[in-house]
């Protein structure tokens, strides 16, 4: 069933049946199915401080599942319910009945895809001290590890606190940023990284799973030193995405960062700084940007945190995303808005930023983006557009930062013109360009 009312004394309810299945390379089988139930207060849609009751629990019925996958679905219960309380909150005021069962319909192709990915890790990591030392025998000397983890956020004192406490426990070095998302990238001896990630996981998350590895082998301990190319011990490198980006490109591991996005190279492997062979563990046919959309915004009327939300949503879902404004001293200026990634990551995006409260009305009131125009959407030609980037100059270069930095929001136009086609495309530069010629 799509969804079905029920009516009670204490109000009305809209109940939905989602199925919960494990994929078909998943070691936990099955499905199960969960019922969510969301509840109309009084004063709602009216009142603003009336916002949707949201619950949710699993059915009695999932004789299908294996009880690996039901535990995991209990786990992943609050993450739910967690993700559309907080859509419920963005809409108070408003009808929104239809927000919850599109981010509830989003969680389930997504966020559970990616939580059961994660679950299946783990169970296919059986004695991974033994596992690592086997791969150290087999390759005759030892093996350093690199991970990259990529969690929904990193708050809490006590998670900071954690990241830092079992880097120091396991000998492990890296870095980390807070946030949203949260990143950790660690290095050390193999059987460590495997140690430390299995423990960290042990925590609770509303989301955390390993996007990158990379394995570099040496002869004996001495050369696994020299090998680091991060600080030996944990450094936590502040909120800014930029930040931790710089660090990872200094030290040669810009492609480790990149899988943070989803963006995987297409190589086999190449030649680390003492000429060992790093192997990436990620599927090498992702490579580069797969899939965008740009867009123009009418107006922003709280505009800096408009934008915070979009780069927030973004980095969520997995996506870069780069805001622009020309024209900035005019009555209306001109705002930009690219994002790109995987096509599914791309349109979970756009499809929240449609059905969010992202701006306020000019009461100051929250409410949805009615006049934001799509110009072109759909999937990005790499191989043939961006097989080089040397015609593109280090000033428009500077812009393609994936950290999307505030101080450089404000453009002319012409160098508007040579991001868009930077990250697009010429078919990106021609719908800018059109759209701005009919502004005229």
């Amino acid at each position: 069933e799509e969804a079905w009312v029920v009516e009670k004394a204490t109000g009305c309810h809209v109940k939905r049946r989602l199925a919960l299945a494990a994929s078909s390379s998943s070691e936990l089988g099955g499905a199960e199915n969960c019922i969510l139930t969301i509840s109309m207060p009084e004063g709602y849609p009216v009142d603003e401080d009336a916002p949707l009751g949201v619950e949710a629990h699993l059915c009695t019925d999932s004789s299908s599942s294996s009880p690996d996958l039901r535990k995991t679905a209990i786990n992943a219960l609050s993450s739910l319910i967690s993700e559309c309380r907080n859509v419920a909150r963005d809409h108070a005021g408003g009808e929104a009945v239809f927000a919850v069962l599109a981010r509830a319909d989003e969680w389930v192709s997504a966020d559970w895809r990616d939580i059961v990915e994660t679950v299946n890790a783990d169970t296919k990591d059986v004695a991974p001290t033994d596992l690592a030392t086997k791969q150290e025998n087999d390759v005759g000397g030892l093996v350093l590890g690199r991970r990259l983890i990529h969690s929904h956020h990193i708050i809490a004192p006590s998670k900071r606190k954690a990241i830092v406490e079992l880097a120091q426990h396991y000998n492990i070095g890296g870095c980390y940023k807070y946030g949203w998302p949260g990143i950790i990238i660690i290095e050390g001896k193999e059987a460590d990284c495997i140690s430390y990630v299995e423990e960290i996981r042990t925590l609770r998350w509303q989301h955390l799973v390993v996007r990158g590895e990379q394995h570099v082998t040496v002869k004996d301990r001495m050369e696994l030193e020299k090998a680091r190319m991060l600080p030996n011990k944990m450094q936590d490198l502040g909120d800014d995405m930029s930040v931790i980006a710089k660090q990872c490109k200094e030290t040669d591991l810009e492609e480790l960062f990149l899988t943070s996005m989803k963006i995987y190279r297409n190589e086999e492997g190449k030649e680390d700084r003492i000429g060992e062979k790093i192997s990436n563990s990620v599927d090498a046919n992702n490579h580069h940007w797969r899939y965008g959309a740009l867009c123009h915004v009418d107006h922003m009327n709280d505009a800096k945190q408009y934008r915070k939300w979009l780069r927030k949503a973004a980095a969520v879902a997995g996506s870069a995303i780069q805001i622009k404004v020309c024209d900035a001293t005019a009555k209306k200026p001109i705002i930009i808005v690219a994002v790109v990634g995987e096509e599914d990551d791309v349109k979970r995006f756009m499809k929240r930023w449609r059905t969010s409260r992202v701006d306020v009305d000019s009461a100051g009131r929250p409410c949805l983006e009615r006049m934001m125009t799509v110009l072109i959407e759909g999937p990005l030609d790499w191989e043939k557009n961006f097989s080089s980037m040397d015609d593109v100059g280090e000033d428009i270069m500077a812009h393609l930062d994936c950290s999307d930095k505030e101080e450089k929001l404000n453009v002319s136009e012409a160098c508007l013109t040579q991001i868009v086609r930077a990250i697009g495309g010429p078919s990106w530069s021609n719908e800018f360009v059109s759209m701005m010629s009919s502004r005229r």
